[in-house]
C-alpha cells in the first residue's frame, strides 16, 4: 500500500512539469516545420512525457547529491537472496515505457530489438546515476527493468494486431505470461522468501486510535492510509544509521504554531521495535508526535517525556545528509498540503 501511495504522488508532482515539458517540444516541432497538424496519437507523447519525469521522480535521479568521490555500492550478483515484491515493483515500473515507445515513435513498432535496447539503456543510466547518487546499483534492477519494457511492448503489439491478426495475438500473450511465470519461479527458488513480520510502527498500526496533523495552529484528523501517515510510518521505521539518541523533554518545548506536527494516539502502551536498529526501542509509549520541520520525534505515556532527534546520524550517513533531509521534506509539504485541500 505504501509503494502505491508513494507512486501516485509521484505522478500527481509530475503531470505539471510533463505537461510543460511536452508542450515545449510540441512548440518546437512547429516552429520548425516538423508539425503542421493536431491529432489525437499526440495524446500518447503527452502521457510519454508525464511518464519519464514520473520514472525520473521515483527512481530518486531529481533528488540524490552525486560524487565522484563515492562510496559506491552495487552488487553484480542478480536475484540471490532478493525479495519478490520490489522485483515486481520495477517490473511494473518499465512495462510502460516499453508499451508507449511503439506508440509514439514510428521506428520502435515492429522492432521489438530497438525497444530492449532503449529499456536497458535507460535502466543501465538510471543505475549509473544512482551508484554515482549515493544510492545502490543492482544487477537485477537493470535486468528486470529491461525485461519489463520489453513486456510492454509485446502487450502493445499485440492490442494493436488483435484485429488484423488475432492468433498471433493471442499466442504472444500466452507465450509471454508463461515466460513471466517460469522466470518468477526461479527467481522465488533462488529469493529470500520468508515471510516478513511487521516491523516498526506497522506491527502496533491495529492499536491507533487516531491520527492528528496539525499546522500553524489548525488541526485535522487524517487516516491509516493517508499519503502523510504512511510517509512518516516509513521515515521513522527507516532508522538504521541514525544516532538515536534518546533525549527528556518537557510539553513545553513541544508546541509551536510555525511547525507542523502528525500526531499517533494509541489505544494503550506500545513497545515499539524496529528491525535495522537492534539496540533501540520505543517503550512505554501511548502516543508519538513527530515535528516534520526539525524532524524530531516525540513519545511517552499520557503526555510526551521522551524525544529523538532524527537530524543527528553516524558518519556513513553524514556523506548523504543533505539528501535524506530533502527527501524527509515530502512529510511537512504534504501535512501543510491538507490544510489547502
Amino acid at each position: 500500500m505504501n509503494y502505491m501511495i508513494k507512486g501516485i504522488q509521484a505522478l500527481k508532482e509530475s503531470v505539471f512539469l510533463g505537461i510543460i515539458i511536452y508542450i515545449v517540444i510540441f512548440v518546437l516541432l512547429y516552429l520548425f516545420k516538423k508539425r503542421r497538424t493536431i491529432s489525437w496519437n499526440y495524446m500518447f507523447e503527452g502521457i510519454f512525457c508525464i511518464y519519464c519525469v514520473t520514472l525520473l521522480n521515483l527512481t530518486g535521479i531529481f533528488t540524490l547529491s552525486y560524487s565522484l568521490n563515492g562510496p559506491f555500492n552495487y552488487n553484480l550478483l542478480p536475484f540471490i537472496g532478493s525479495s519478490i515484491v520490489p522485483i515486481l515493483l520495477n517490473f511494473a515500473l518499465f512495462c510502460p515505457l516499453g508499451f508507449l515507445l511503439p506508440l509514439v515513435f514510428r521506428s520502435c513498432r515492429g522492432n521489438w530489438k530497438k525497444v530492449a535496447i532503449i529499456s536497458g539503456l535507460i535502466s543501465f543510466l538510471i543505475e549509473l546515476l544512482q551508484l554515482f547518487g549515493g544510492r545502490y546499483a543492482e544487477m537485477e534492477d537493470f535486468l528486470i527493468n529491461t525485461l519489463g519494457g520489453f513486456s510492454g511492448y509485446i502487450v502493445c503489439t499485440a492490442i494493436c494486431e488483435r484485429k488484423t491478426n488475432r492468433r498471433k495475438a493471442v499466442v504472444s500473450i500466452v507465450t509471454l505470461c508463461l515466460t513471466l511465470a517460469l522466470c518468477l519461479i526461479g527467481i522465488y527458488a533462488v529469493g529470500d522468501n520468508e515471510k516478513q513480520l511487521p516491523d516498526g510502527l506497522s506491527a502496533v498500526e491495529n492499536s491507533i486510535a487516531e491520527i492528528n496533523v496539525y499546522s500553524e495552529g489548525e488541526e485535522r484528523s487524517i487516516s491509516i492510509d493517508s499519503y502523510q501517515y504512511r510517509s512518516f510510518a516509513s521515515q521513522i521505521s527507516n532508522c538504521g544509521g541514525h544516532l538515536l539518541e534518546i533525549q527528556k523533554t518537557s510539553e513545553g518545548e513541544i508546541w509551536n504554531d510555525t511547525d507542523c506536527f502528525i500526531e499517533i494516539i494509541y489505544t494503550a502502551d506500545q513497545t515499539i521495535k524496529f528491525e535495522n536498529a537492534e539496540n533501540f526501542s520505543i517503550e512505554r509509549a501511548d502516543r508519538l508526535l513527530y515535528n516534520a520541520d526539525k524532524n524530531v520525534l516525540y513519545w511517552g505515556e499520557a503526555g510526551y517525556q521522551n524525544c529523538l532527534d532524527y537530524t543527528k546520524m553516524n558518519e556513513e550517513m553524514q556523506a548523504h545528509k543533505e539528501e535524506i533531509l530533502k527527501g524527509y521534506e515530502e512529510l511537512s509539504t504534504s501535512i501543510r498540503d491538507c490544510f489547502n485541500q
